[in-house]
């Protein structure tokens, strides 16, 4: 699985806690990437001194990187000093760093993407979405709109295989028709 398809996966977990908590999203973000590793792993989410101490050991680029993402916190530092080697302390800050821009991103125009949807997912009002998918919406949405690196085939192939991993395989489909829409309509 690529790099961003794992941004994108957190930053669908993101927005979906965001919609139905209405927690701030750096809040959010900052606690996912705090404890994210820890969860799947079933150990404890409190954070020792020594813990602590380690993790002002991350190099200094790399806290930058986060800083300017806005979620620069002391446990996100200690899950990144936990890894060993260079390479996957730079890894795991790209997808941290990806995925806050995501989630940020998507919230930031979350008014106008929802519009975009509305137009696009005919006979469907956004009050009738499940949340799953109005996240992948939203987060399709925002990529095609405002990442422009990314093409829009790879924005919608990316939503659909995340539709089909966390809805329903009927989903992809829907996902599909409803990005693809909006992606003609933008002329990407």
């Amino acid at each position: 699985m690529g790099k961003r398809r794992k941004s994108r996966e957190s930053a669908i977990q993101c927005l979906y806690q965001w919609e139905m908590t209405g927690t701030a999203p750096e809040v959010i973000l900052q606690e996912y990437w705090g404890m994210h590793d820890r969860n799947r792993n079933g150990e404890s989410h409190d954070h020792t001194g020594a813990d602590i101490e380690q993790a002002s050991g991350t190099p200094e680029d790399l806290k930058v990187r986060l800083e300017q993402a806005g979620i620069c916190t002391d446990s996100i530092l200690v899950e990144i000093s936990r890894q060993e080697r260079r390479d996957d302390q730079v890894a795991l800050v790209d997808r941290i760093v990806f995925a806050a821009s995501l989630v940020l991103g998507t919230v930031a125009h979350v008014e106008e993407i929802d519009a975009m949807i509305s137009e696009h997912a005919r006979h469907w009002r956004m009050n009738r979405l499940g949340l799953v998918e109005k996240s992948i919406l939203r987060l399709g949405g925002y990529e095609l709109v405002y990442e422009e690196e990314t093409p829009a085939a790879v924005v919608i192939d990316e939503a659909v295989e995340l539709a089909k991993r966390f809805s329903d395989p009927e989903a992809g489909s829907f996902v599909n028709g409803v990005l693809d829409g909006m992606s003609k309509h933008l002329g990407t």
